[in-house]
């Protein structure tokens, strides 16, 4: 007969493979859900043929995506009161030379060279040398070479003038005055006119009545109407000849003048004239043709 103890040991030592079994059972389910919650490793995922074999193609480097932090992954800076604010950068300079160029280009505006008709009825009028400064003495060089080598009287006569005046070259009276009395033997009028006014007025050379009178007379003659009203001014004050009188007469009494204040002037002149004169003799310059 078995004792109650020893019954009380056997059973307790047949019950103990079963509660391990128990344990076992109960932690298995417990590993099951957990695994398959886990996500497969790298280690243990098996690989498929497929993805075992293939090589990774290569792309161009250009097209190659840099990977970018999210933007949440970025601290965002406030920016600084001190840091300055970067700017668009500043146009680089064109080159002085460039620069002046295309300064000079719209500024000047190629000049014609002067025709003859015009250049004479600025002369006529006094403006010869104002336009040559209004054209910015671009024609410099060329009204030098129609004067010096084509020996052209109109531009002779301007040429001396720019010399005698210092317009747009150096100041020289001396060969100035040279070249308008090569303009004068040619037989042009103004430069007549103004070498005998020169002489007349002791203007850049010395006073000389006598030539004063030949170079006026014969500017006069030549209908050029400065002159001849620059003439009977000089008979009016004793120079010439009282057989001079009634061709002077005859010559402004004949002119054609457009402007008022020259026209008034030139009738006084004439009255002022007439009085020196018999009444016949002004009949005769009057019918003189």
């Amino acid at each position: 007969m078995i004792k109650p103890r020893t019954l009380i040991a056997i059973i307790g030592v047949c019950s103990l493979p079963l509660q391990g079994a128990e344990s076992t059972s109960a932690a298995a389910p417990t590993q099951a859900v957990a695994a398959a919650a886990a996500p497969p490793s790298a280690a243990s995922a098996p690989l498929s043929p497929a993805s075992s074999s293939a090589q990774p193609a290569l792309t161009p480097a250009s097209s190659v995506a840099t990977p970018s932090l999210p933007v949440s992954a970025v601290p965002a800076q406030a920016p600084s009161a001190s840091a300055p604010v970067p700017s668009a950068p500043a146009a680089a300079p064109l080159p002085r030379a460039t620069t002046q160029a295309s300064a000079a280009a719209g500024e000047l505006q190629a000049v014609p060279l002067y025709r003859q008709d015009e250049l004479l009825n600025w002369i006529e009028q006094g403006r010869h040398l104002a336009r040559v400064k209004q054209d910015r003495c671009q024609l410099t060089q060329d009204i030098e070479a129609r004067a010096s080598v084509m020996k052209i009287p109109a531009y002779q006569f301007l040429w001396g003038d720019m010399l005698a005046w210092g317009v747009c070259t150096k100041p020289d009276a001396q060969i100035g005055v040279q070249y308008m009395w090569e303009a004068a033997n040619q037989g042009l009028a103004p430069a007549l006119e103004q070498l005998g006014r020169y002489y007349w007025k002791g203007i850049l050379v010395q006073k000389d009545l006598v030539r004063a009178e030949t170079l006026m007379r014969e500017a006069a003659s030549l209908g050029f109407l400065r002159a001849q009203m620059e003439w009977v001014e000089m008979l009016l004050q004793g120079m010439g000849s009282p057989l001079d009188y009634e061709e002077a007469y005859h010559w402004l009494h004949g002119a054609v003048i457009g402007d008022k204040a020259m026209h008034q002037k030139a009738a006084s002149l004439l009255s002022r004239l007439g009085n020196r004169m018999p009444a016949n003799a002004i009949a005769r310059a009057k019918a003189m043709h």
